[in-house]
């Protein structure tokens, strides 16, 4: 099985809003993708086998409690797959 790999640089998601526009871009997600954490986790849910690395993820926490519910999403999603892996590297 292949699987597809992406790298997030957390650094570039400064507020609620530019993190979501730089996920729909940077994970190729779909037009209809909400953006919001409830569609992340939808969208997550039908992506293909991958492996995500949020390099920087430390910078989530300037988002405050949104950047910890955001890091959630990835580590729910891990959770639920056996195809979908996630690596922290603050």
């Amino acid at each position: 099985m292949e699987i597809k790999e992406f790298t997030l640089d957390c650094a570039r998601m400064t507020d609620r809003a530019a993190a979501h526009e730089y996920l729909a871009a940077a994970l190729e997600l779909p037009e209809h993708y909400g953006r919001n954490l409830d569609a992340l986790h939808d969208c997550l849910g039908e992506m293909p086998a991958c492996e995500v690395t949020l390099k920087n993820a430390g910078a989530l926490s300037a988002l405050g409690e949104y950047g910890d519910a955001l890091l959630s999403v990835f580590c729910d999603e891990t959770q639920e797959r056996e195809d979908f892996r996630v690596n922290l590297r603050r």
